[in-house]
């Protein structure tokens, strides 16, 4: 640049606001200097050149600013020596320029191909200013200054050889293909690689269905398994179950019972409850429960003979027989016989892995379960057992404690033992146990054979409002699939549960009803 250039360039590059630049003979040199300081300034809005001698060079210079920058919203080129060749140059500016709004071309050399396509750039933020009218006609006169003007402003002479950049851009091209080879070898070593992979994952893939084929054939013969011993234990033979024997409990000595579980070890404890720890082990002939009494019970010798008394006339599939018992001092065991399938909630979380139940096994448990307790309940015409502690946590039903009372009558007392989550609130609020007791915690029982989830008041409620608004599908326990035809029996179950979990207990059904409901 010279002197007059690098001011120009200068003036440009740090005005902001708006400039006016016009009559100031700036030719094409002068044009590239202004454009080259427009593509870096950041403030100037308006510019006005109007009446210069800026050509259609000076209007290229302009437009490639025009692409980059992002402030001018005012560009005054009245009056220059712009032709079709600028105006084409500025329409390919316009397609991406976004921020002008205002150009002035008017009193230029434009012809309806110039105008045409400056028309044609679909950008609809600028106004084009002057276009169509008050265009000139260039006279002889004016088109020697112009070719004066280029002649005196040559094109530059490359810097540099032309045989040696050509040599050099050669050199370039063979690297390049070197490399391009390279890539192309290590994509095809990579491509081998991957159909290794693939093949490979394949032959795991083949085994792995092996595999599900041969899991799905053991958890078949398991679950037909498990199915002939429900119907075995079911119609058991009266020669071949613990529950089909008459007579009074016989007596043991205690030191049997301790000598079998090793004086009552950890190794040999099964559970605990409310009334006691249960152990198991293995006397004379099949292995048995032994369930240690709590000290906390406060039971004398005469109500427990009593209580033993009741419990030997115990006989109903849906009850753990009773075998014998042992009494001395304070200490007092009473032995049933051994359920080996572990209880409802550990076939709920299923423990060990062992295969989910199925709806129609969940069903068939309620439905025992129910039948265990109605046979309790209505067993002896003069007076009615409660159970007390009913819970998932039992496989089959026994009964843990029983009380003697007229039919309407209730028991109140401040010894009674059970668990919380499903203990009924007239207990909470008065201490109070009736034959809805057992009642209440069964519909807990049945939400979870359901849902498989922990038992208490929040199951109750988000269940009573899924049921009210028919989204209970989205709380059953997620290893149920049902059929249409077993999720309306699902319904029919959590509809009977709420009813069970009353909070008034006159309003709950009875054992009988409810049986009727699952066992029709």
């Amino acid at each position: 640049m010279n002197q007059r250039q690098r001011e120009l360039h200068d003036q440009i590059k740090n005005a902001s606001g708006r400039l006016l630049l016009s009559h100031n003979q700036i030719d094409a040199a002068g044009a590239m200097a202004i454009a080259e300081a427009l593509k870096v300034n950041t403030r100037l809005t308006e510019l006005g050149l109007r009446g210069n001698q800026i050509g259609d060079i000076g209007a290229r210079a302009f437009a490639e600013a025009l692409k980059v920058n992002k402030t001018l919203t005012t560009l005054n080129l009245r009056g220059n020596q712009i032709g079709d060749i600028g105006a084409r140059a500025f329409a390919e500016a316009l397609k991406v320029n976004t921020t002008l709004k205002t150009f002035y071309l008017n009193e230029n050399f434009l012809t309806k191909t110039g105008i045409n396509a400056l028309m044609q750039t679909g950008n609809t933020k600028c106004t084009l200013e002057g276009l169509d009218q008050q265009q000139r006609v260039t006279v002889p006169a004016e088109l020697a200054q112009i070719a004066a003007r280029a002649a005196a402003h040559p094109k530059p002479q490359p810097a540099v050889n032309l045989a040696a950049e050509i040599q050099q851009l050669r050199s370039d091209l063979t690297a390049k293909d070197k490399t391009l080879q390279q890539l192309r070898s290590d994509l095809a070593a990579k491509d081998q690689e991957l159909a290794t992979n693939k093949q490979e994952l394949a032959t795991r893939d083949q085994a792995l269905a092996a595999k599900d084929q041969e899991l799905a054939a053991k958890n078949r013969e398991l679950k037909s398994a498990l199915d002939q011993i429900d119907v075995l234990e079911r119609n058991q033979a009266a020669g071949g179950s613990f529950s089909n024997f008459d007579g009074p409990i016989a007596q043991i000595p205690l030191a049997t019972l301790v000598s079998a579980t090793n004086n009552f070890a950890a190794d040999s404890l099964l559970g605990e409850g409310a009334f006691g720890r249960v152990y198991g082990a293995s006397l004379p002939g099949p292995r048995v429960a032994i369930k240690k009494l709590s000290a906390e019970s406060k039971q004398g010798t005469v109500e427990f003979k009593s209580e033993l008394d009741s419990l030997s006339k115990f006989r109903h599939a849906n009850i753990i027989a009773i075998l014998s018992y042992a009494e001395e001092g304070d200490e007092r065991c009473l032995v049933y016989e051994f359920m080996p399938n572990g209880s409802v909630r550990d076939r709920l979380n299923r423990k060990n892995n062992t295969p989910p139940l199925t709806w129609s096994q969940r069903h068939r448990i309620a439905a025992d379960v129910a039948r265990g307790m109605h046979y309790v309940q209505t067993a002896f015409p003069d007076h009615v057992l409660f159970h007390l502690d009913l819970k998932t946590d039992n496989w089959l039903i026994f009964v843990r404690a029983a009380k003697h009372l007229d039919d309407k009558s209730y028991l109140r007392t401040q010894n009674v033992q059970g668990t919380a989550a499903y203990m009924c609130p007239e207990f909470f609020a008065e201490g109070r146990m009736t034959i809805k007791t057992d009642v209440y915690a069964f519909g807990m029982i049945l939400l979870e054979l359901a849902t498989a989830a922990k038992p208490g008041p929040r199951l109750k409620t988000d269940m009573r409002k899924a049921v009210k608004t028919q989204k209970f599908i989205e709380m059953l326990d997620s290893a149920l699939k049902p059929s249409e035809a077993e999720l309306r029996s699902i319904s029919e179950l959590l509809t009977l549960a709420m009813e069970c979990l009353d909070d008034a207990a006159d309003d709950r059904p009875s054992f009988g009803s409810i049986l009727v409901s699952l066992d029709p």
